[in-house]
């Protein structure tokens, strides 16, 4: 019976691991070349958590672009949310590219964290361009319907009227606060696009979203720690602060009936299905 259940154990694994083998290699290529910057371009300080944070982004741009490169699933992937995640990057990229505000205070946010974003940035535009040829030849383009206009007509607002001031310069720091709110709600019109397919997801996407998540998880974690700087001088209440962390959390709430769905796909060795009344 040991023998037998030994064997089975083995045979799960096999069938686990050829048909996963694409995304084993991009987490082993991820896992590597993290541990290898870990070590000779950051000095692991706590800060560091914003670069791993920007990593982990990176990783499920570069997997669903996978996903998309072998025309599995195509239908299933949101312009609009790409759209906006391509805002959100640029917008930051503005801010980080030129101040030292928001960056980390490690050897890493001497150059290794704008680099992956800028990295992040191609990849979203490559997805972009190759998603948009794909949708049109389908004729399937108005599947796609949520309306992420008015969700970034609201960010703007909100990243004008609450905004923190580490760059001592406006534009900047309402763009980098602007890019923290769309990326909050970036997520919404793909999620709204896989409510109303349901059905099986391809194991690409959820893992890409699940790195989406794992970004926000950290970028709060580092911000529950370091938020009262975001506090304006001799301010009463740190609204910059409570804005920073409540779109974290919101987020996160935002993703909480998917990561269900994917944590237990994952535990049981079964497909990520989403019901046809899954919502969001």
């Amino acid at each position: 019976m040991d023998n037998f259940t030994l064997r089975s154990i083995v045979a799960r694994s096999g069938k686990l691991a050829s048909r996963n083998a694409e995304e084993i290699i991009l987490y082993l290529i991820f896992a590597v070349l993290t541990v290898v910057c870990a070590r000779m371009l950051s000095d692991l300080l706590f800060s560091a958590l914003v670069t791993f944070s920007a990593a982990f982004t990176m990783l499920g741009f570069a997997l669903l672009l996978k996903q998309v490169q072998r025309r599995k699933g195509v239908l299933s992937v949101s312009l609009r949310s790409l759209y906006l995640y391509a805002i959100a990057l640029g917008c930051r990229l503005f801010s980080t590219l030129q101040y030292n505000g928001y960056l980390p205070v490690d050897r890493s946010g001497d150059w290794l964290y704008q680099l992956i974003e800028t990295m992040a940035l191609v990849f979203v535009v490559v997805l972009i361009l190759q998603v948009k040829k794909l949708h049109t030849e389908s004729c399937l383009v108005g599947v796609d319907t949520c309306n992420a206009a008015v969700l970034f007509v609201a960010c703007f607002l909100i990243a004008i009227a609450v905004h923190p001031k580490l760059n001592n310069s406006t534009i900047p720091d309402v763009l980098w606060t602007l890019a923290l709110y769309v990326e909050t709600v970036a997520m919404v019109p793909q999620l709204f696009l896989l409510t109303k397919l349901g059905g099986e997801v391809d194991s690409l996407q959820g893992h890409y979203i699940a790195c989406m998540f794992m970004a926000r998880l950290l970028m709060m974690r580092f911000w529950m720690t370091c938020y009262e700087e975001l506090r304006p001088k001799n301010a009463e209440y740190n609204l910059p602060g409570f804005g920073v962390i409540g779109s974290q959390l919101l987020q996160v709430v935002l993703f909480a009936d998917f990561m269900h769905l994917y944590v237990k796909s994952i535990r049981t060795n079964a497909k990520l299905l989403l019901p046809v009344t899954y919502s969001i």
